[in-house]
């Protein structure tokens, strides 16, 4: 099997540079796709860019190239419609492709053409200008043109690929160039990994080792621990509630990390607030909860604007019912998603009974209180 390797730009205003950079790849041995070289499966009963973006899932590597046309909208039932909602930012078949990638965890080599990159940079250095005279414009029917740019959403595109790395270019030599080096070190990088496989499986096998070495000696020591107490039942019940203590200390220190809020109280208000309460509508309705999690989803968007929604959804019906017990606290930063997966994995197994629950309430009350009070000392 040879590396296939993904061209996504717009087509008319960069035929020329497809047609070049397809025969280099294949000069590389590797299988340059592209929709008109006949590269794409269409599948029957699917809009045409769909089967697109299903192609990029199947490829290596992908090369982004981004000329001075932002190009077709994605497909949808109404696009007119779209693109009023969205005060025309409606999203680009390259930049959905783009987006599959990530989302597929695909390399991706983006270049820029060095004037589309100019008027970029003119755009961001005026941007509230550029944008007031965007909304203008729509209204009074004028329009105003850069030089090598034809949509306004080509510079909102290049705000997402310019947190990765990327080239600018004017001749198609300097993208081959580039690829050559980027080619040589992905080849580099993975003849490195396979010096090192051997090493990592080693290191891997001796951890597996070690874990299940733990596990035994715990059992040995559990069981060596009751047989040298003999019949001192309550220094054995000491030893273990100790290391419950220890566990419950890392957990409250990782709770007291992942939440904060808007202001703080003096200590006279916080005798007047049942934190008990604020604890459990925060344990209940976070900690505790069994948080949806999407299935089958095929885009990266898709995926990040569902776990957005969830994440929204339980912070306001937590800030909601928070309110409802004293409307001064406020949450400012709470990052439940790990708190709820540790509490379920490493500390509520190792809960036996109504003690050791209150224990846990107990000190992740102290940490409410060393949140909020102005004077934690």
């Amino acid at each position: 099997m040879i590396p296939r390797v993904f061209i996504s730009s717009t087509y008319y205003d960069l035929k020329h540079v497809r047609e070049r950079l397809e025969k280099f790849i294949e000069n590389y041995g590797f299988e340059p796709v592209l929709f008109e070289s006949d590269k794409i499966t269409y599948q029957h009963g699917s809009p045409i860019d769909q089967s697109a973006y299903y192609e990029v899932g199947l490829c290596h590597i992908m090369i982004l190239i981004i000329g001075g046309r932002y190009g077709s909208p994605v497909n949808s039932s109404n696009i007119e419609e779209e693109r009023k909602k969205y005060d025309d930012e409606f999203i680009s078949i390259t930049r959905r492709e783009f987006e599959t990638s990530i989302a597929n965890n695909i390399p991706v080599l983006i270049f820029i053409d060095k004037n589309v990159n100019s008027d970029y940079e003119t755009y961001k250095e005026n941007q509230d200008f550029f944008d007031d005279l965007y909304a203008k414009q729509k209204t009074e029917n004028k329009k105003f043109k850069f030089a090598h740019v034809d949509h306004i959403n080509i510079f909102k595109f290049l705000d997402i690929v310019k947190t990765k790395p990327i080239k600018t270019f004017d001749k198609v030599e300097q993208i081959e160039n580039y690829l050559k080096n980027q080619f040589s070190g992905l080849f580099y990088l993975y003849l490195e990994g396979l010096k090192k496989q051997s090493s990592d499986t080693k290191i891997l096998d001796t951890i597996s080792e070690l874990n299940n070495i733990s596990l035994r000696m715990n059992e040995m020591l559990t069981s060596v621990g009751k047989q040298i107490l003999g019949n001192d039942k309550e220094e054995y019940e000491k030893v273990i509630k100790k290391q419950f203590e220890i566990m419950l200390d890392f957990y409250t220190e990782k709770f007291s990390s992942s939440i904060s809020f808007v202001n703080t109280l003096s200590s006279e208000e916080l005798k007047e607030i049942d934190l008990f309460k604020i604890l459990m509508v925060i344990y209940n309705e976070a900690l505790l909860l069994e948080i949806p999690r999407l299935k089958n989803w095929t885009k990266y968007e898709e995926w990040a604007d569902y776990n957005k929604n969830i994440d929204q959804q339980i912070l306001n019906k937590v800030q909601s019912d928070i309110s409802t017990v004293d409307p001064r606290i406020i949450l400012k930063r709470f990052d439940y998603r790990k708190l709820n997966q540790e509490l379920k994995q490493k500390v509520l197994p190792f809960i036996k009974d109504e003690l050791d629950q209150q224990e846990l309430f107990k000190r992740l009350i102290n940490a409410l209180t060393s949140e909020l009070d102005e004077l934690p000392f």
